[in-house]
Parts: structure tokens; sequence; C-alpha cells
């Protein structure tokens, strides 16, 4: 018997588009996952034959969220500004930073910026606007609700939140060939920054080194010593490194495993 209600979870990568189905109760009902390249054409194909073959509530209310990893998002950490008091003052600032940060212009882009504690920095992710609303159109098309809109960065971090104890620390989310870094210190995120990567799976813990190194250089923060990893494509939970103390989480969402993907 079809639930009344299913609640979807679409997670957009370089190489491939995931979509998981659950029932209210949490129940699995479907995971799938398609091939894409970095081509938002095929990317929006490739959801559209998912959303075609997945299934449905009784009701016909069902919910989609969308995550997005790289390279479809971009990030910023915003240094803290006084003068800045609505959400939309914020994104206007996010603009510039982030027009100046990766040299071109950011006026197509759809900018949102977190909430943050009073005085400290706030992180920016901005994905193309163009690619956003084709797909909450194709969303739309398909009666599905669009319940939210998420940087994978703050999936991971939001989910991994309690686990992270360390008051200095970086989280490194890794993907198939990109890897999200943020480097947190005095309570805030100081720099988030997405970056591509190739890993030696026979140097695994060098690799995941020379990454960090890299993120810390490029975003201009400290290399703090305790740095949490977490991943849906890579299991990552037995690396030893002579610099760094890196700790496994788990997968960055809990719907999304790797290897483990089931009609």
């Amino acid at each position: 018997m079809s639930p009344l209600l299913i609640k979807h979870h679409a997670c957009f990568g370089k190489q491939r588009v995931r979509l998981s189905s659950l029932s209210l109760s949490g129940e699995v009902l479907s995971r799938r996952r398609g091939t894409i390249d970095p081509s938002p054409d095929v990317l929006v194909s490739r959801l559209q034959d998912l959303l075609s073959n997945t299934p449905r509530g009784k009701l016909g209310l069902d919910q989609i969220k969308l995550i997005f990893g790289s390279p479809w998002v971009r990030y910023a950490c915003l240094p803290w500004q006084d003068s800045l008091n609505k959400d939309a003052d914020w994104e206007n600032y996010a603009r510039i930073i982030l027009a100046q940060q990766y040299g071109v212009s950011a006026e197509n882009w759809r900018i949102r910026v977190s909430a943050g504690a009073y005085g400290k920095p706030r992180v920016a992710a901005a994905i193309e606007e163009g690619l956003y609303q084709t797909i909450v159109e194709l969303c739309r098309a398909s009666k599905l609700k669009l319940a939210e809109v998420e940087p994978l960065f703050t999936t991971a971090s939001n989910q991994h939140r309690r686990a992270m104890k360390d008051r200095e620390h970086a989280l490194m989310v890794v993907e198939t060939s990109h890897a999200i870094v943020g480097f947190y210190r005095e309570n805030a995120w100081q720099g988030v920054i997405a970056l591509p990567i190739q890993i030696d799976n026979a140097e695994m813990a060098g690799s995941l080194s020379a990454i960090v190194r890299e993120a810390a250089v490029l975003s201009g923060q400290f290399l703090p010593e305790h740095i949490y990893l977490t991943s849906s494509d890579l299991a990552l939970s037995s690396i030893k490194a002579a610099d760094f103390d890196f700790e496994w989480l788990g997968a960055a969402h809990p719907q999304f495993i790797a290897g483990e993907v089931h009609a």
C-alpha cells in the first residue's frame, strides 16, 4: 500500500544526482541515482528521469528537499558588518565579496547568507539563478512541494554539529571530485571553500592532509589540529596522519550513503 505522503531528498554532485524517498515514518522507499557530467542540462534531465520513476504518495502532496554539492555552489565567509541589518543587505554585501573572490560577475547568482551570532562572520552560499529556477520549475511540474534548498556544507555541518566538539577545527566534506572545507574557531565559521581534488587511495592520509593545507592557504585560514571528515561518496573511517587528527563522522547526509543504492 502506498503511503499517504512521501518526502524526497535530491542531492546534486558533479558526477551524479541522487534521489531518496521516505515515508512519514522514516521508512526508505527508494534510493536511486543517475550519472551526470558538469552540465546543467544533463543534471536537470537526470533529475527528471529519476522523478518520473519515483514512488508517490496517495494525497499528491509529496515534498522534496534539494541539496547542492560541488561544483554547483560557491561559498564565502563574510566578516561582520555593524551597518547590515536586513537579509537583503547581507546578500548584497555577499554578492560583492563573491564577485571579488571568484573574479566573475555575481549578478545572476542566487545568494543566501546563514544566520549567525552578533559580531560573528556569516557564511554565504551562491548558485546560478537559472539552474535553480529550472530545477524548481521541474519539481513544480512533477507536483512536488519544495520544502527546502540547502548547500551540502550546511547539510553536513547541521548533521554533525553536536559531534564537532573541538573549539578549533576544520570540517571537510569529501565528494567524488571536490572537497568543501570549513575552518571553525571563536564559535563561528571563519572560512569555507570548495576546491577540486584528486585523492590517492594508496596515500589517503597524505592526500587529505594536502587538501586541508591547500584550503587553508586559499582561504587565508589557520591550520587546526583536529579535522572532522564526512562523506556520502567515500568511507574515511581509519585515517591516521602525522600532522592532523582526523575524525570520521559518517555520511554527510543520512539518506545518501556510499555504495547504498536500491529501487
